[in-house]
């Protein structure tokens, strides 16, 4: 296995230790890095052309004022 340095800032570092907690799965920030990166590099796990379409037209619509964004639908919803 290879070993590689990260540099980051003290804020990320506190997120990440915040999101350890959170989430006890991860044992340490290296299972969490190796976990983020397979979701970035694998193929399977990146999202297919139609999806980012009708994500790019959802976007369109919210800017033209016709649609909701997913607060304003959760506003909506708890109200």
């Amino acid at each position: 296995m290879t070993t590689i340095n990260v540099k980051i800032t003290n804020r990320m570092d506190s997120k990440i230790n915040a999101f350890l907690k959170a989430h006890p799965y991860y044992m340490n920030k290296s299972e969490m890095v190796r976990d983020a990166i397979r979701h970035l590099i694998e193929e399977d796990s990146q999202l297919s052309g139609e999806t980012l379409t009708v994500i790019e037209k959802g976007k369109a619509q919210v800017n033209k004022g016709k649609g909701k964004t997913l607060n304003e639908v959760e506003l909506e919803l708890n109200a």
